[in-house]
């Protein structure tokens, strides 16, 4: 599961990195690429939080991980519109459309590979409990069914 508040953390430190880059007016690209990917990685924990796979409500911490999506993805919000006035006020309406297509971009990317890879995983482990749940109740059935015919004298 990712982590929506390492993912806030990482953030905060491209902001800050973006700011004082921006300020002196060198390249920032770096910055809002990892900006962009922790931006990624809370909307996908958010996504996760508000539909969590069932396996998860025997742990207890669905609403905990939910709460930290939520104020993570409200965080993320006013600091995607803090990034977006920088890109607007340095490099115009052009350098901010070129920065949402850039976002677009690697959120498609993120989404065909990494998130596809743990879908795939929380798949596996869906079909494994599953597997082993029917396969418990058969071998549950066919014990009963063997001490009823012991019981019998069938057997």
């Amino acid at each position: 599961m990712i982590d929506p508040l390492t993912a806030l953390s990482v953030a905060s430190a491209a902001v800050g990195q973006i700011k004082s880059l921006v300020s002196a007016g060198h390249d920032a690209s770096t910055a809002i690429g990892k900006f962009a990917g922790a931006f990624s990685d809370v909307q996908e924990a958010h996504r996760r939080a508000t539909n969590p796979p069932w396996y998860r409500s025997f742990s207890g911490s669905i609403e905990e991980e939910a709460a930290n999506a939520f104020a993570a993805k409200k965080q993320m919000e006013k600091m995607k519109k803090e990034v977006e006035q920088m890109i607007s006020w340095v490099h115009g309406p052009s350098g901010l459309q070129e920065y949402k297509e850039i976002i677009r971009d690697i959120r498609k990317r993120r989404q065909e590979h990494e998130y596809r890879k743990e879908r795939i995983k929380e798949q596996i482990i869906e079909w494994v409990v599953g597997i082993i749940a029917v396969l418990a109740c058969a071998a549950l059935i066919g014990w009963m069914i063997y001490l009823v015919g012991l019981k019998q004298g069938r057997w």
